[in-house]
C-alpha cells in the first residue's frame, strides 16, 4: 500500500495553494509598485525636456 493517505495529499495541496493566495498578491502589489515608480520616472524626464525646449 501507499505510505500516504488521499486525503492527507489533498491537505497538502490546499496549504500551499492557501499559501500561494497570500504570496500572489504580494509579488502583484510590489511589480505593480516597481514598474509604475518606473514608468513616472521615464514621464518625469520626458515632461523636463519638453519644458527645457519650450524655454528656449
Amino acid at each position: 500500500m501507499n505510505k500516504y493517505n488521499s486525503g492527507d495529499i489533498i491537505f497538502s495541496l490546499f496549504s500551499i495553494l492557501g499559501l500561494l493566495f497570500y504570496i500572489i498578491p504580494i509579488v502583484f502589489i510590489i511589480w505593480f509598485a516597481i514598474s509604475t515608480t518606473k514608468q513616472l520616472k521615464r514621464q518625469t524626464k520626458l515632461l523636463e525636456e519638453i519644458k527645457e525646449s519650450i524655454k528656449k
